[in-house]
């Protein structure tokens, strides 16, 4: 498995990462197809101020991660596995090498918010060292991974 920026070449699997989502995915990632219009719009003009990778096997497009906020010292952090690689060791695995990668970078950390029913997604960031904040005015629970000064 290959972890590497989003290109132009990925916009149809992209589209069917999106296509092929399940409704309970959907419901977390994907509301109002907000992702995926973020992910579009780095298609159709870039989008500056994001960063997007994917989680690569055979070819296939396994996972969807981006940045936001960039210019922060704690950037804001989204991810999906595909329905079909969830419970693999996929998102552990894609995790784990882009918060080595972020950490690298020099990022104080990263911020994420997940669905308080989103117990799967909890488990996996607990596992890779999140810990939550409190709850988001959204209701979602808030979740911060910092990174340790080497």
């Amino acid at each position: 498995m290959t972890i590497r920026h989003l290109n132009n070449a990925d916009r149809e699997q992209i589209q069917t990462f999106f296509a092929m989502m399940g409704e309970k995915s959907a419901s977390f990632f994907n509301v109002n197809r907000g992702n995926e219009k973020r992910v579009m719009a780095f298609f159709e003009n870039g989008k500056p101020d994001h960063e997007f990778f994917v989680l690569e096997q055979d070819g296939e497009i396994m996972a969807l991660a981006f940045l936001w906020d960039l210019f922060s010292l704690v950037p804001k952090f989204g991810v999906a596995v595909r329905d079909d690689q969830q419970g693999k060791g996929v998102g552990t695995f894609f995790l784990t090498g882009l918060l080595d990668r972020f950490r690298a970078e020099g990022y104080a950390g990263v911020l994420l918010t997940t669905a308080k029913t989103n117990y799967g997604a909890q488990r996996l960031y607990e596992k890779c060292g999140f810990e939550r904040l409190g709850t988001a005015e959204n209701g979602e629970y808030v979740y911060i991974r910092r990174f340790e000064k080497r």
